[in-house]
């Protein structure tokens, strides 16, 4: 798989609280992608993104490493737990208490198919042919209204709590996973995204950028046109492909 990626303050924002990675295996190949949005404010989400990354990084590797598949989703949530538990332990002893968190999407490939560990609203998209999907769900309070059909897509688009978010890393509860697996096909092109992009740039939006720019450059494209919209939040975007 061939990869761009890009991540932006934005313009409204004082620092970046996204945190990503991609990973590569010992030929130089990706096999794993990850996108963490952070949130607390001054150091906090900063500080539990970045933890939430660098641990799900070298879980990708051990998941890869052992080449399991039935074993991946174990391996996986225990480090997620982790995970959680140390963003805790953070705001217990550098926040006096005070909550921090984040959201994070992973994926790993593993015998030509993607394995996506998802907590919180970042999202991965597939875009095969000229369709896209969004492979994740979001886990928010607007998404909940939206599946009940309490609200239409269009409502939720501007809904006053649509950035109000059900599960996340870095609290007691609400932090487990979702998983998904997607076959991996020639011309597969996968998006993972925080917010900040898809908050300003439709779906049907993103796949004509995606389909239409030159490839390397399609993450700064989708972040340009995320700013030119307002950029009011970090924008982070990963685009991989076969």
């Amino acid at each position: 798989m061939k990869y761009s990626a890009l991540s932006d303050i934005g313009l409204k924002r004082d620092k970046n609280e996204d945190n990503w990675n991609i990973i590569l295996n010992a030929q130089g190949d990706p096999i794993g992608f990850i996108v963490a949005d952070g949130m607390g404010g001054h150091l906090a989400g900063e500080e539990a993104s970045r933890i939430a990354v660098e641990l799900m990084s070298t879980a990708v590797l051990d998941c890869v490493s052992q080449n399991n598949a039935d074993e991946l989703k174990s391996l996986v949530s225990n480090r997620i737990e982790k995970i959680n538990n140390q963003i805790m332990d953070y705001s217990q002893q550098n926040l006096g208490g005070l909550k921090s968190g984040t959201t994070l999407s992973a994926g790993i490939v593993l015998n030509n198919v993607l394995h996506i560990a998802h907590v919180g609203d970042s999202r991965v998209y597939l875009i095969r042919g000229d369709s896209l999907k969004q492979l994740t769900q979001d886990h928010s309070y607007v998404a909940e209204l939206l599946k009940g059909g309490l609200i239409s897509s269009d409502q939720a688009i501007h809904h006053p709590d649509r950035n109000r978010i059900t599960r996340a890393l870095g609290f007691k509860d609400n932090f487990y996973p979702d998983f998904y697996e997607v076959p991996i096909l020639e011309q597969d092109i996968y998006v993972f995204c925080t917010d900040g992009l898809y908050e300003h740039v439709a779906d049907h939006e993103i796949m004509e950028l995606v389909l239409s720019e030159p490839r390397e450059n399609v993450a700064r494209s989708l972040v340009e046109k995320a700013k030119e919209r307002g950029g009011s939040d970090n924008i982070t975007v990963i685009v991989a492909w076969m």
